[in-house]
């Protein structure tokens, strides 16, 4: 049965040549019809999500930020 990898990037604006960095990748994996495999991560690119952009799909600056390991 064939595996067909559907995948899905949200970003900062409409491309990199207008300044629009990756936010976020997912992937699902879709075999018969059904999900048998799903992926999710927020990316990190530097770059400022402006406030439509957080509106539009819920991700934040702040959930952008490099978190510290917790001490111990």
């Amino acid at each position: 049965m064939e595996t067909l990898a559907v995948i899905d990037f949200e970003t900062t604006g409409l491309g990199p040549t207008h300044g629009g960095r990756a936010t976020e990748v997912a992937a699902v994996l879709v075999q018969g019809g059904e999900i048998v495999g799903r992926f999710q991560s927020l990316m990190n690119s530097g770059a400022w999500v402006p406030p439509f952009i957080t509106q539009l799909t819920g991700i934040t600056n702040a959930m952008l930020q490099p978190r510290r390991p917790r001490a111990p």
